[in-house]
């Protein structure tokens, strides 16, 4: 799994003009999804604006349902999922140029028995139909490979089944045309704050900024120790960076994993520990809200605010390319937590968090924010400041980088 830039520059161009065109363009809206409960089967109904080409299948690995349809407006709002439907989430986003994509989270393994188009009538929606069952796993891997439906993607035949899914299922780019090279990973390596921007500061004036650049320069000569990687850093001196550019670095030079680095302080001295955070619109916690304010308001040191610049772009590239990207961006935030845990690495209470941090916010590159310690506790400062410790850090993360390419290629295979 590599990306490939220039096709997702295309991508975000195309996503972005379909936001200024007529609705004619985006003709198809998604209206409402409704269930009903038989005692055979449930019934899926897609409310549609017009009758449309579709295909349902299946995925494993947790199960899911997955419809795919021309590029639609996700009007569907609060869906009723009874119990019998045996959904547990729905996603919506674009998965190709002029497709977009359903995935039915499931709570359990289903096969669909039928798919159809009914169209209005009688007062009614155009509709799509999906009846299915409750399945046992041999009869849904039986089942896995069944295609419904009239629509032809054969053009993307070999970049359009995205397996995106819930943790701790490893997603799959979909992206990379089949007769791209591959190049080793590019990891892009943010030391976090720099230059007129110190970070937190510990009383003896150790500054945030100078912790994690010597724990970057730690983990790229490790990465590339291994042969495995290429990696770039956004800071290599202390020099300051708008959290805009470092996005726009990782983007220009095609990064294949973004990993921000940071320290934490608080106010309580007694907390302690590395935490884990990824891309989310909602924060998981207030105290994650908090780091993420804080953090997101770096640039205002250079009398520059990029949450209020970059705000709205950065919701419209969400909507189309974000999906799988924060999907994937939390599989590699599982993985290397596990790895963090197995070096001894003190962490904090519910270690992977999540909030709207703008450094976070590439659409297409997965990309984690690790806050390796509090500087404002003396045991993880002193730590923090050993060079011992930061080699330990870079080693978990590296471990870290090795599982989860080990699994997206190992997924690309299946």
């Amino acid at each position: 799994m590599l990306y490939i830039r220039k096709y997702h520059y295309f991508l975000t161009i195309l996503c972005l003009g379909i936001i200024f065109i007529s609705a004619s363009a985006n003709a198809l809206e998604i209206k409402d999804i409704r269930f009903g409960e038989h005692p055979d089967k449930v019934r899926m109904v897609l409310d549609l604006s017009e009758t449309t080409d579709f295909r349902a299948f299946i995925l494993p690995s947790p199960p899911r349902m997955v419809i795919d349809l021309p590029t639609f407006s996700w009007q569907a709002k609060d869906i009723n999922k009874p119990k019998r439907s045996m959904i547990l989430d729905i996603r919506q986003g674009k998965l190709m140029p002029r497709i977009s994509r359903i995935v039915f989270d499931l709570n359990q393994p289903i096969t669909i028995n039928s798919a159809f188009l009914l169209p209005k009538q009688e007062g009614k929606e155009n509709r799509l139909v999906i009846d299915y069952s409750a399945a046992t796993f041999k009869k849904f891997n039986n089942n896995k490979g069944n295609i419904h439906g009239t629509l032809k993607i054969d053009n993307y035949k070999n970049s359009s089944i995205m397996k995106e899914s819930k943790i701790p299922t490893p997603p799959k780019n979909n992206t990379r045309p089949n007769n791209i090279i591959k190049k080793k990973p590019l990891i892009i390596i943010d030391p976090g704050h720099g230059g007129i921007d110190p970070g937190t500061v510990a009383r003896n004036k150790i500054y945030e900024k100078d912790i994690v650049l010597s724990l970057a320069k730690e983990l790229k000569k490790q990465l590339l120790a291994s042969g495995k990687y290429r990696v770039l850093l956004t800071r290599e001196t202390d020099i300051f960076i708008r959290l805009k550019n470092r996005v726009e670095f990782a983007r220009k030079h095609e990064g294949d994993l973004f990993i921000s680095l940071h320290v934490n302080s608080n106010e309580k001295s007694n907390i302690r520990g590395t935490s884990i955070y990824t891309l989310s619109k909602k924060a998981s916690d207030a105290q994650t809200a908090k780091l993420a304010e804080k953090e997101n308001q770096a640039d205002l040191i250079a009398g520059i605010d990029f949450n209020v610049e970059d705000e709205q772009v950065a919701f419209i590239l969400s909507d189309f390319l974000m999906n799988d990207t924060m999907n994937q961006s939390k599989f590699f935030a599982n993985i290397l937590i596990s790895k963090v845990k197995q070096q001894g690495i003190y962490t904090l209470q519910n270690t992977h968090r999540y909030a709207g941090f703008a450094v976070l916010k590439a659409p297409e590159i997965p990309s984690i924010l690790i806050e390796t310690g509090f500087i404002s506790n003396k045991k993880d400062l002193r730590l923090l400041k050993s060079y011992a410790h930061k080699k330990r850090i870079a080693k978990a993360i590296h471990r870290g980088i090795d599982a989860y390419f080990n699994n997206v290629y190992k997924n690309e295979q299946n």
